[in-house]
């Protein structure tokens, strides 16, 4: 069977783990490519307009899959941690692309909830019920689970080796790492030659934090930290049409000036044009020499 898999949402909160679980079981996993304005052409026609631009671009993700694949997994994400929640919409999407743009289409899902059981417990339970025997799918799930940690352990061991002063980019894992995204503003951040750290989002909330959502958990606790003789500025990438980065972006702008830190928000939207993001950033940098 091949097995489609969006590029999109909570493929970047488990890197690794999805393709290497159905490679081990039999399957054929096949990612969908990278965001393009194509992508979100093929959403335009399928998706709601009210939905935030990573939703939209998901919707791309599963409408540029139909044609290539038997069957497309789309997990529920019910959460990550434990008295931590998630965006409402992951646990929607199942449904949501079964009554839509994956209409006809045979929808493989599971419920992740890692709070009541454990990753690879539930992938162990996934394989079973795709009719693989226990063994082997208990196998695969420990692999897929240890290819995911190993991709984790990379990621922020690049975090370590990167001089200071640097500028910390801020999002969630979907903006941080979607080529439609991000990848404009982080190819002009390059050019300027800016050092720049992506936030990793690998080990647990923070309890004692009075944020529940757990991105903005970790994100929150990350400017707690800040020093400003490592960090020259901030910068957060937002999309439109997100109620969680509305709801946080004044909160993070306080911590920032709090410890003298410039912070910048850029929000990116389907119409946004390199140019623009462009002078945003140059002028931001700019600022930044007259301090």
């Amino acid at each position: 069977m091949r097995i489609g898999i969006p590029r999109a949402f909570y493929y970047f909160n488990y890197p690794g783990l999805w393709e290497t679980f159905f490679r081990e079981i039999g399957m054929v996993p096949v990612v969908s490519g990278l965001s393009t304005k194509k992508t979100l052409e093929l959403a335009a026609a399928v998706t709601e307009t009210e939905h935030c631009l990573p939703h939209k671009l998901f919707d791309g993700h599963i409408a540029s899959l139909l044609e290539k694949v038997d069957a497309l997994f789309i997990p529920r994400i019910v959460s990550m941690a434990k008295k931590f929640v998630v965006c409402t919409k992951f646990g929607a999407l199942p449904c949501a692309c079964t009554a839509g743009v994956a209409r006809g289409k045979r929808v493989v899902t599971v419920d992740i909830n890692e709070p009541q059981k454990s990753l690879d417990k539930t992938l162990k339970e996934l394989g079973v019920s795709l009719g693989i025997e226990s063994k082997k799918s208990s196998r695969a799930a420990g692999l897929a689970v240890k290819a995911m940690r190993e991709e984790q352990k990379k990621m922020d061991e690049r975090i370590f080796n990167i001089p200071a002063p640097r500028f910390l980019l801020l999002g969630h894992p979907y903006t941080l790492h979607d080529n439609f995204i991000a990848e404009p503003i982080i190819r002009k951040l390059k050019s300027l030659d800016v050092n720049m750290e992506f936030i990793s989002f690998t080990g647990k909330p923070d309890l004692s934090c009075y944020i529940r959502w757990c991105t903005f958990n970790k994100i929150f606790i990350k400017l707690k930290t800040l020093k400003p003789d490592i960090y020259s500025g901030v910068i957060q990438i937002t999309t439109f049409n997100c109620g969680g980065d509305s709801a946080m972006i004044d909160e993070f702008r306080r911590l920032c000036a709090e410890k003298n830190i410039p912070y910048l928000a850029v929000m990116v939207d389907e119409h946004s044009g390199q140019a623009g993001l462009d002078t945003r950033l140059e002028a931001f940098l700019d600022s930044l020499t007259w301090r």
